[in-house]
């Protein structure tokens, strides 16, 4: 991020950047910052944008070969494509003669489960192929991991206090509980909680409690929290609560079975004699969070969370092959483990 900034900073920038990571609010924040350093952001013709699957490539270097029209410069933006993953040489080949005028920002976004994140590279790009070889010689590669919590808890004291606003740590610890690490998330929930105390001083966790949106992976964690502590009316009502917030049934049981996994990971790093920092970078769970699921998965047994994952696989199968209606086979999963 910092070579980026220095590169607006001082008039340099180059003509290829990659921008990739597990970070997609910061992804796209420098996405933006590089274009509009470039061109302005209501240029719609030196201002392209592709995202998605490309599916004709010549259509691409034909723009990118273009002069740009009454202006010094082009950007071209390539958004979650793909192409890093593909073996086809067209667009590297074209990259080294690309036009002086012409920008090229790919921005590759890993958005799969947080619990898979440290595989994020295998998903987003090859650096076997010829393209990232030549997007790294010709231009800049930078990596954006998730951001730590200390400075996503400084990053959110800054957001409040710019709009004249403080907030207490009872508050700032709820927001992170409701919402996680997602700083895209986390930037929507601040924007409302400033909207909200407009004309006041500070945040209070009364006011996070109003204004903002549980994160239903918070939910079922706290579910499935229940469920092992065999409080079944809690577990219960944390189900239907999601189901009167027209959450999908079988939503929830990929997310109760994501737990379980979870915490089966947990319990054999801890068996293991790993600590947080290994469980951290090895399950993708928040700093924050990993007390947690130590403290579950401790009071489980091995088989008893492969059984669990077992049953949440085959209640989905149960559901996709018509034997089972979906409500009433997640309650009676979760009945079954808070009995």
């Amino acid at each position: 991020m910092k070579s980026i900034d220095a590169d607006i900073k001082n008039g340099s920038i180059k003509n290829i950047y990659l921008l990739m990571g597990v970070e997609p609010y910061l992804i796209y924040q420098y996405r933006d910052k590089l274009a509009d350093a470039l061109v302005g952001r209501d240029d719609e013709i030196n201002r392209k944008k592709y995202t998605g699957e490309i599916k004709d490539i010549n259509a691409v270097i034909e723009y990118a070969d273009t002069v740009p029209f009454f202006a010094d410069r082009k950007v071209l933006i390539l958004e979650d494509t793909g192409l890093f993953k593909s073996s086809d040489d067209t667009l590297a080949t074209y990259l080294k003669k690309l036009p002086e005028t012409t920008y090229i920002i790919f921005a590759e976004c890993f958005k799969g489960d947080k619990s898979e994140e440290r595989k994020y590279e295998k998903t987003l790009v090859d650096k076997r192929y010829k393209l990232y070889k030549t997007v790294q010689e010709q231009g800049r590669v930078i990596e954006f991991k998730r951001v730590s919590e200390d400075l996503l808890v400084k990053w959110l004291l800054k957001k409040f206090s710019d709009a004249g606003l403080g907030i207490t740590k009872n508050a700032m610890d709820c927001l992170l509980e409701y919402i996680g690490n997602d700083m895209m998330m986390l930037g929507n929930e601040a924007e409302k909680l400033i909207c909200y105390r407009l004309g006041h001083k500070s945040i209070d966790i009364d006011d996070v409690k109003a204004v903002c949106s549980r994160n239903i992976a918070n939910d079922v964690f706290e579910m499935v929290g229940a469920m092992v502590a065999k409080n079944k009316r809690k577990a219960l009502k944390l189900y239907y609560d999601l189901i009167e917030l027209k959450e999908s049934p079988m939503r929830i049981l990929a997310l109760i079975g994501r737990e379980f996994n979870l915490m089966l990971r947990v319990k054999a790093i801890k068996d293991k004699g790993g600590g947080q920092r290994e469980i951290t970078s090895e399950t993708g769970i928040y700093p924050s969070f990993t007390g947690r699921y130590v403290s579950i998965s401790g009071r489980l047994g091995e088989e008893y969370l492969k059984r669990a994952i077992y049953d949440c696989i085959e209640t989905e199968a149960a559901f996709k092959q018509g034997r089972l209606n979906d409500t009433m086979g997640v309650e009676m999963l979760i009945i079954k483990y808070a009995t």
